[in-house]
């Protein structure tokens, strides 16, 4: 059958518009775009609220004071619990609160959030003088001297065996796992040490005759260290360490 001109143009034209149509979205990118909308309306009304997303890999640190800080500058703040688990409609979540934050540091400077934290941190040090931080907590800086963050348990290691080499009678074969001699204490904001404790273990039990030596020998190392005060955004607070020497 020999279609007619005008027909045949009609049925490409059908095909073209039909190819072309954009995919139809489904109901969490229509949320989405809502909560954007809705968002974008209420940043236009100077109506700030700024999302603070808690949960793995984010840091609490100073929390309350930090809400402060916002509130000080007309800025309302909630909190939202995260988690690490993702799911299949994950980029459709949340998508008003992300774009309030856009728009707040697109409003009042790229690091305006990052200043408004690191003041909060301070005062938080400031509020707790007799607080002992852990680790993970304090600035990434070198507590041992001559050495940087990276690099301090290797270098603590290393003039740890220059001056207390491991004896001759030693038993390093045959061992299954790490023996280890390790110390934990409070490293002062002034530099000082509090509550060292020091344990050793030992895999191959014919080596338990040194602990008592290797012991001393790292209660002496940490004593006679000039350790350097961990620090919350430059000001020195007390904080937990830890060495612990390998005999591998």
């Amino acid at each position: 059958m020999k279609l007619q001109p005008s027909l045949f143009l009609f049925t490409i034209s059908s095909i073209t518009i039909l190819s072309c149509s954009p995919p139809k979205k489904s109901g969490y990118e229509i949320d989405c775009e809502y909560q954007k909308r809705q968002a974008q309306n209420d940043f236009r009304y100077q109506n700030y609220t700024w999302t603070i997303f808690s949960g793995l890999g984010y840091d609490f640190l100073g929390e309350e004071e930090f809400k402060k800080l916002l509130t000080q500058h007309r800025i309302k703040n909630k909190t939202i619990h995260t988690t690490c688990i993702s799911s299949p409609t994950e980029k459709y979540e949340n998508c008003g609160e992300i774009e309030m934050n856009k728009l707040i540091g697109g409003k009042f400077g790229q690091h305006f959030i990052d200043s408004l934290r690191n003041i909060a941190k301070k005062e938080f040090v400031k509020n707790h003088p007799e607080e002992v931080f852990s680790f993970e907590q304090c600035d990434q800086v070198s507590r041992y001297p001559s050495s940087n963050f990276d690099n301090q348990a290797d270098k603590i290691e290393k003039d740890y065996f220059f001056k207390y080499p491991i004896p001759k009678e030693y038993i390093i074969k045959n061992e299954e796992s790490y023996s280890y001699t390790s110390a934990d204490f409070i490293l002062t904001k002034s530099g000082e040490i509090k509550d060292l404790t020091i344990e050793s273990s030992f895999q191959n039990k014919k080596n338990n005759i040194f602990e008592k030596q290797f012991n001393k020998q790292l209660k002496d190392f940490v004593l006679q260290t000039q350790w350097i005060p961990a620090q919350i955004n430059g000001v020195n607070v007390d904080s937990y360490y830890g060495v612990t020497i390998h005999y591998d």
